[in-house]
């Protein structure tokens, strides 16, 4: 038998042995790291879920199909001071288990008529006292609705297909009636 060979494979072994236990491999891995916050995959399919069901697909693309599940990311990061933050997680996590508790099922699996109900049910809990995991809960929802509803309405999509922007208005002419087939111009 070769000695280095023996030393060499017994110095392997015992750095496996040591490191191994340092392994967690119960956490699950982050899918979108931004300066403050690390969000999982179910996260960040949980909230394109939530997007999807504020402004869902019709004739004009929804907020999954706009991305606007990215902005509310970025303006909890960017928006929110830390306590903020963490309240706003705390209601992220225990979102899915309310929402159980309220219709017996996940919010991924429950459908469209189902996931509006049980999101109206938690925004009713807003006007009273609330304990602080069912505020967090209520803060949660009324931020990403708050979000999403600002980020479709200042998507790319929205303000040039939509409602066209021109940063300075063109000369302004005599009164003209309104035509319902024409694009809705927000300049006035």
């Amino acid at each position: 038998m070769d000695r280095r060979k023996a030393l060499k494979n017994l110095g392997l072994l015992t750095g496996g042995v040591v490191l191994f236990p340092s392994c967690d491999f119960s956490e699950e891995k982050v899918s979108l790291a931004l300066n403050k916050l690390r969000i999982t995959e179910s996260q960040e399919t949980l909230m394109k879920e939530l997007v999807g069901c504020i402004i869902p697909e019709g004739e004009i693309p929804g907020a999954v199909s706009l991305n606007v599940h990215d902005f509310v990311w970025i303006m909890v990061d960017d928006c929110m001071d830390e306590p903020s933050q963490k309240s706003y997680l705390a209601g992220l996590n225990n979102f899915d288990n309310s929402i159980k508790n309220i219709s017996g099922k996940r919010f991924g699996k429950l459908i469209p008529e189902d996931r509006i109900k049980a999101l109206s049910g938690i925004l009713e809990k807003a006007g009273g006292t609330l304990e602080p995991a069912d505020q967090d809960l209520v803060n949660f929802v009324q931020t990403t609705k708050n979000f999403t509803s600002l980020g479709y309405m200042r998507s790319e999509y929205m303000m040039t297909e939509v409602m066209p922007y021109t940063l300075i208005p063109g000369t302004y002419g005599p009164c003209e009636t309104i035509d319902n087939s024409k694009r809705i111009n927000i300049n006035g």
